[in-house]
């Protein structure tokens, strides 16, 4: 199966890392510092102590990768409709195209590209921070879901057993709008303060009313959801704070972007919910707060 990865940040380096000893692999990007790194030493992977370093083909031109039975976008959401773009380049007539990416917003951008028939929404708990161009710290993660589709599930499930034998448990799902909510409360409550307090995961835990907006901008994305007729699959209170504890020294990719001067992904996550809590007469005043200050602290 050859997989190409849109993308060369952290978590593009950290599936294509796992994933080249188990299948043909390249990484499409565009970030010349990081093509040129991951071209001269391959990836490299820290994890426990331990630092691993992994041969994948790079390059910018989809041609050279082509065809492709697997595109997986892990790209930030602003960048997902170029990516899309080199996504339908690359993929074989019959590939399936998959988005592992935060927030929402991203799946119907590529359906508009390549089709509802070969677009698959997924969600990932996997974690990595960027230490450099082509360097990354595993920060560990639960399991990835992708959404079960009728028209193609001998390649999900083909992907599935990939992404096991790389070290990412998989879970293939009919339902996979719960999982997705579910993340974006707990990113929606942690990424943009963390961002805007330039804290730790964990300092948000120790700060009495930094704890309170998180929890706040939580609930709020899961009252959306309800509203949506989305049941999430657990206490978002409960399972913000604990993520905030199990990443503790985590510095959230909102805030590494900001460190970098980079657009963030504050529209796709903050900011989205706001808009479908307008659409559905939800109240959602601290996720409309961490939105405009992000966008005044960014320009966006």
């Amino acid at each position: 199966m050859r997989v190409a990865i849109i993308g060369t940040g952290a978590m593009a380096c950290l599936f294509g890392a796992r994933l080249a000893p188990h299948s043909d692999v390249c990484l499409l990007g565009s970030w010349l510092q990081s093509m040129e790194a991951i071209s001269k030493r391959g990836i490299c992977i820290e994890a426990n102590d331990i630092v691993d370093t992994v041969q994948v083909s790079v390059g910018e031109d989809p041609q050279q990768f082509a065809p492709a039975s697997v595109a997986l976008l892990l790209v930030k959401s602003w960048q997902t409709e170029r990516a899309a773009s080199l996504a339908s380049l690359v993929l074989a007539p019959d590939g399936i195209v998959v988005t592992l990416q935060n927030g929402l917003g991203n799946l119907e951008v590529l359906e508009e590209r390549v089709g509802v028939k070969r677009a698959v929404a997924g969600v990932t708990t996997q974690g990595a921070a960027l230490l450099s161009p082509g360097h990354v710290r595993y920060s560990g993660g639960g399991d990835t879901y992708l959404a079960l589709r009728e028209c193609m599930d001998e390649r999900l499930q083909g992907l599935a057993g990939l992404f096991e034998t790389a070290g990412f448990p998989t879970i293939l799902t009919c339902e996979l709008e719960p999982v997705l909510w579910g993340k974006l409360a707990v990113s929606s409550g942690i990424n943009a303060l963390t961002a805007l307090l330039d804290i730790t995961n964990g300092e948000l835990l120790s700060r009495p009313d930094a704890r309170g907006l998180m929890i706040a901008a939580a609930e709020e994305t899961e009252a959306v959801a309800a509203a949506l007729g989305i049941e999430i699959p657990f206490d978002v209170s409960e399972q913000v704070i604990m993520v905030a504890q199990a990443t503790a020294s985590n510095y959230s990719s909102m805030l590494q972007d900001m460190r970098r001067g980079e657009l963030t992904e504050i529209e796709s996550i903050n900011c989205a919910i706001v808009r479908e809590a307008a659409l559905h007469g939800v109240p959602a005043p601290v996720n409309y707060m961490l939105c405009k200050l992000v966008r005044a602290a960014r320009s966006q």
